[in-house]
């Protein structure tokens, strides 16, 4: 199942190495992507009204942004804008942890690690 292998594959000793909240969050998020790679795609629908956060190259995010200040998930082909505050950054990810159907709990466990 997604969500074991998910839970299981976020190391918090790795995880606290982390710089700050940017370098937890493309953790999480990467840890995300290991564990289904082929279902990832489906990240590229999380928006916001007029922002766009998930993109598959660089130039894309900064189009839509001049300050996104995006970053590449690990070695996935995925980007993701990092400027956003903290809070922004959990309800992100508490987002693509929904779409793999990640349960309210461990979600809450996952996101306050940012």
């Amino acid at each position: 199942m997604i969500v074991k292998d998910l839970c299981e594959s976020i190391n918090n000793e790795e995880l606290a190495a982390q710089k700050g909240a940017v370098g937890r969050f493309l953790f999480i998020l990467e840890a995300v992507y290991r564990a289904s790679p082929e279902q990832f795609s489906q990240v590229l629908q999380i928006q916001g009204r007029d922002r766009l956060y998930f993109a598959t190259s660089k130039a894309s995010l900064l189009k839509a942004s001049k300050s996104a200040n995006p970053k590449e998930i690990g070695q996935s082909g995925f980007w993701v804008t990092t400027n956003n505050n903290t809070a922004k950054k959990r309800t992100i990810l508490t987002e693509v942890l929904q779409q793999y159907g990640t349960v309210a709990g461990q979600i809450e466990a996952i996101t306050n690690n940012i």
